[in-house]
């Protein structure tokens, strides 16, 4: 039987893993993934963080991430974001990194992205990927001169493909100007940007000095005795 960490796949949204992995900030001590779908972002987001949390509103989608990151430094949370935020199951001012890559739509925006942005220490960073529909004349314009490099790209990576089971929904998702103004509403300061595959990447820090110090020690990991957050 194929362990299912081994399954790698590409697709337009596992197309920013890279970048946002690379946007983890030195020494990461604690890393969420909001709407992690099968935690194949939280499994490469473990090799950079000392801990992992990766959350996901689906059951089967909760359920494919922790078979994917079993035996590593990573706590699947099966909850609604918001309402874990609000309930106190994700700490605020806990996190190095918060992240979600094309799960934005799935809830209210502006407050889901004010409370990704409550939840990191001073100088934490968010990196979040999402989708926007074209509904301007330059939106389409846009989208015409992408979609060729877009079919290109595809058929080098061998086709699209993702994980069974998860979530699709197209009827919350944003025109590109609503997306980027309520980014810019809810995060002053923040960069919004397109990005090659039709998605938006908004980046983040959050106000105030990173913690200092040296690399987290090995005792300084999560052990067995770790809290789970649910």
């Amino acid at each position: 039987m194929t362990d299912s960490r081994d399954h790698a796949y590409w697709n337009h949204n596992v197309a920013h893993h890279d970048r946002i992995v690379r946007a983890m900030p030195p020494y990461c001590r604690t890393a969420l993934d909001v709407g992690c779908g099968d935690g194949l972002l939280a499994q490469k987001m473990a090799a950079r963080a000392t801990w992992v949390v990766a959350l996901d509103a689906s059951p089967e989608m909760a359920e494919q991430a922790r078979r994917r990151t079993a035996g590593l430094d990573v706590e699947v949370v099966e909850a609604d974001f918001l309402a874990a935020v609000r309930d106190g199951v994700l700490p605020r001012h806990s996190f190095s990194f918060v992240t979600s890559v094309a799960a934005l739509h799935h809830m209210d925006p502006g407050p889901a992205l004010q409370a990704m942005a409550s939840l990191l220490e001073p100088g934490g960073r968010l990196a979040v990927a999402g989708l926007a529909m074209s509904r301007s004349a330059l939106d389409w314009l846009i989208a015409a001169a992408q979609i060729p490099l877009m079919h290109t790209i595809r058929l080098a990576h061998g086709g699209t493909s993702g994980p069974d089971g998860m979530p699709v929904s197209f009827d919350a998702i944003p025109s590109w100007a609503e997306s980027k103004k309520t980014a810019l509403e809810a995060l002053p300061g923040a960069r919004w940007h397109r990005t090659l595959q039709m998605r938006y990447l908004i980046e983040w820090t959050a106000p105030g000095r990173a913690p200092m110090g040296l690399r987290p020690t090995p005792a300084a990991r999560p052990t067995n005795d770790h809290q789970p957050l649910v």
